[in-house]
């Protein structure tokens, strides 16, 4: 049982999609049921649940085995409120329900001293980040993906894709490729407690290429871009 917080965001709606395609059995976390519906359709479990009300975390987490969390303020609510508080809520719901593995995709640039998304949208990144730390810290096993340059609507597959584990600038990725590696790196225990970025590059690989042991074994867990 695979749980997904932001489940109807643009990138959430392509993890449940995944998985489903991989067999696994999800519960969509919604704050309205009728949206989620309107957006996963009638097949999917829903529970109604919200990031900023922690009691209402505990049920939607009730028997699961594995969270991957695609959560943002989605012009709703502050960085800090959201991405921050609202990460930290789910994590500690986590840790108190057995999760298995949780995955969080957050963004590259997160470590930059001076990047324009947090002197436009409020410290985005500085907040994403906090998470992040907050997740390493939290004992659970965990996985952090960061797409690097921003995120596009191209289907998977359509561009090449390099891993890195510096947060250096990228180029532009496709949130169904970004889907696919956080359902990947769900079954594979190489990629368990690592934080990397994916990028669109031509040097790289489309996903449906990737050796997931092989390039999930080659990171290490204590990198150098937290």
């Amino acid at each position: 049982m695979v749980v997904v917080a932001g489940s109807t965001g643009r990138t959430g709606q392509l993890v449940v999609k995944h998985l489903v395609a991989e067999g696994y059995e999800v519960r969509a976390m919604v704050r309205d049921t009728e949206k989620g519906k309107r957006l996963l359709g009638d097949d999917i479990s829903m529970v109604q649940a919200d990031v900023t009300d922690p009691e209402s975390l505990p049920p939607l987490l009730e028997g699961a085995d594995f969270l991957i969390a695609t959560i943002g303020r989605a012009g709703k609510g502050s960085p800090e409120t959201i991405d921050y508080g609202g990460s930290v809520a789910l994590i500690d719901a986590a840790k108190a329900a057995g999760i298995k593995k949780f995955i969080m995709v957050t963004s590259g640039g997160v470590t930059w001293k001076i990047h324009p998304l947090n002197l436009l949208s409020d410290n985005v990144l500085k907040w994403k980040r906090k998470a992040e730390i907050y997740l390493r810290a939290s004992g659970l096993t965990h996985v952090i993906v960061r797409p690097n340059g921003g995120l596009n609507d191209d289907p998977a597959n359509t561009n090449k894709n390099t891993f890195t584990q510096s947060d250096k600038r990228g180029g532009k990725i496709s949130r169904d490729d970004v889907a696919v590696v956080c359902v990947k790196a769900l079954g594979c225990q190489e990629a368990d407690n690592k934080t990397f970025e994916i990028q669109k590059d031509d040097n790289g690989l489309p996903v449906k290429d990737v050796n997931w042991e092989k390039t999930f074994g080659s990171m290490v867990i204590e990198s150098d871009n937290f």
